[in-house]
């Protein structure tokens, strides 16, 4: 069986990256391989893709003129990599339409909270910080707390979900704690998500 091939984009950490890289180690990504690592910035994330051979490179927007053409070279990269399937693991920039549309249905975003609650930057933080006020944000907080991964398009969180999971946010005592466990739960399914996307959209 051919391998999908699998472009990671990510900005920070690296720790969905080598979830990624991990379940494929273990056969785990319904024959998807991680042949590519995009990032924005020098960031932590090249050190694990060098861990696991996968070539990496830095895009980064503010060696373009504009954002038109930051996305054109990104998509050019894809296409000279064959790229099938795309998966935005900490990735702190807006994808471009160019891209989207390219790959339309086979990008991937996790996000941290039960969509389409708490979308956009700091959500773990929002949610944690409403779910323990005394207010009608509560309420709020609570049902957002969790992790989606979903279909990106043009939108800013509003892609069709792929997998979700709820967590008990009053649970954790801090927001440390909090966040510790959505990491943990992102570790889990986004790898599960690629596998779905991968053997039922590419079909192989």
């Amino acid at each position: 069986m051919t391998p999908v091939r699998l472009a990671v984009f990510a900005s920070g950490t690296g720790s969905n990256f080598r979830a990624i890289c991990e379940s494929a180690t273990r056969d785990e990504l319904g024959g998807a391989q991680p042949v590519l690592l995009i990032t924005n910035r020098t960031c932590p994330a090249q050190k694990i893709a060098a861990e696991y051979n996968v070539p990496a490179m830095v895009i980064a927007p503010g060696d373009f003129a504009s954002a038109t053409e930051w996305n054109d070279e990104i998509l050019r990269q894809l296409r000279a990599h064959n790229i099938e399937l795309i998966a935005l693991a900490g990735y702190l920039r807006i994808v471009g339409r160019q891209i989207v549309d390219a790959y339309e249905g086979r990008i991937l975003n996790v996000h941290p909270s039960v969509l389409p609650a708490y979308p956009g930057l700091n959500s773990i933080e929002r949610v944690y910080a409403d779910a323990h006020s005394s207010s009608e944000k509560r309420e709020q907080g609570i049902a957002g707390a969790g992790v989606t991964v979903h279909v990106v398009d043009n939108g800013l969180d509003t892609g069709p979900a792929v997998i979700q999971r709820a967590l008990d946010v009053l649970a954790y005592e801090t927001l440390a704690d909090y966040e510790t466990a959505v990491h943990r739960v992102e570790h889990e399914i986004f790898p599960a998500a690629i596998a779905q996307l991968a053997t039922t959209v590419v079909g192989k």
